[in-house]
């Protein structure tokens, strides 16, 4: 018996040194470390990112660059255009090390309940002010990704929920500072999800996230709520459910209700011990697409976006990342949630985020346009 249960034991080591073993770009800190321990390493990845098929000039596109001495840019050997690794991406004008940025963001991909700006101050060596920067910097990558994702697949649940918040002045750990419930919508398949704070949950900001958020055409899974009865019919197959209070047994919608109160909510209580109204469309953000990607290379799909969005000033992240309800809130000035957002930064970030979303959409209708006729 004690020999069975040796060989038991043996092959579940064997099992959890498999799952555990290094996936991707890092399984772990010290093959990061091992991997990206230098600056040149981490521009080197940058400028991979950047141009993948190999450098190209914008400007003479000539294909050959050097650095220049002394300094962290590069050069043109062609026309002596000079940029660096981070210039034009999400990060540019950083004066913090790559090596910390590539720390940090493995810090918020390895963790399944994300990490805080305090833990990435104090791994990091940095305050606790450029820890939140820095944070806010990766939500605001995976924000501007969550803008354009469309939810489809062989079926779509969606529900709302209603989060408690403090308001845009207190906290919700501390009596006395004022509390409200925010709505929050949530769309939900196999592969991807998208979560959005909402002004309130009626038709027209159900219809508005679907119409943002959820591919037309897809069998849509809900329950009878009025909003839903109202809002879905116009350009979905929506297959509604009777509430759960009527005790039908099939009336449960599993992903989406198990995403809301075991992971969601979870994850705004139990790890960020309770969020502002200010910041939760940023920790929804953070939540959908780290669901999204979880199948794939967290990790090296967060750096990719670092390299894929323009430089944006912080007014312009809050306005995209933290301001983001479907129905009202980008011309309401008295919602709580645009009181410190710069309108002029929030209506060409808002149009530069449609535009983006336009070009995806044309360039699919090419691809499909192109797969009929072949």
């Amino acid at each position: 018996m004690a020999k069975s249960r040796g060989k038991a034991r043996s092959k579940s080591r064997a099992r959890t040194a498999a799952q555990n073993a290094p996936r991707g770009i890092a399984g772990n800190m010290a093959e990061l470390i091992e991997r990206f321990g230098t600056e040149e390493a981490c521009e080197l990845h940058m400028i991979g990112l950047r141009w993948p098929d190999g450098f190209e000039c914008p400007d003479c596109g000539h294909r050959e660059y050097a650095r220049v001495k002394g300094r962290r840019e590069f050069r043109c050997t062609g026309c002596g255009w000079q940029f660096s690794a981070t210039s034009g991406t999400l990060i540019a004008h950083t004066k913090l090390p790559l090596t910390l940025w590539f720390r940090a963001a493995f810090m918020v991909c390895s963790d399944a309940r994300g990490a805080s700006a305090q833990a990435i101050a104090r791994e990091c060596g940095v305050s606790d002010l450029t820890g939140h920067r820095i944070l806010d910097r990766l939500r605001a990558a995976m924000g501007f990704a969550m803008s354009l994702c469309k939810v489809g697949g062989e079926w779509v649940e969606l529900d709302g929920a209603s989060v408690t918040c403090g308001n845009a002045d207190g906290d919700v750990r501390h009596a006395g500072s004022g509390k409200t419930d925010a709505p929050v919508l949530l769309a939900v398949s196999g592969t991807r999800m998208a979560a959005r704070s909402a002004s309130d949950v009626t038709a027209g900001s159900v219809s508005e996230f679907c119409a943002q958020h959820v591919s037309r055409g897809r069998p849509v899974r809900c329950d009878d709520h009025p909003s839903h009865r109202q809002a879905l019919p116009g350009g979905w197959d929506a297959r509604m459910r009777a509430s759960e209070a009527d005790g039908d047994s099939e009336a449960s919608l599993p992903v989406v209700h198990h995403a809301i109160s075991s992971n969601l909510k979870a994850k705004l209580v139990g790890t960020c011990h309770g969020v502002t109204l200010g910041r939760l469309q940023a920790h929804l953000d953070e939540f959908a697409w780290k669901y999204s990607h979880r199948l794939g290379d967290q990790m090296a799909d967060l750096l990719g976006e670092l390299a894929r969005w323009p430089h944006a000033r912080l007014p312009e992240i809050r306005g995209v990342c933290a301001t983001q309800p479907p129905h009202d809130g980008a011309t309401d000035p008295g919602y709580q949630h645009n009181r410190y957002v710069d309108r002029k930064m929030l209506g060409r970030v808002r149009g530069w985020l449609v535009g983006e979303l336009d070009a995806v959409v044309a360039a699919k209708a090419a691809e499909e346009a192109l797969l009929t006729h072949v």
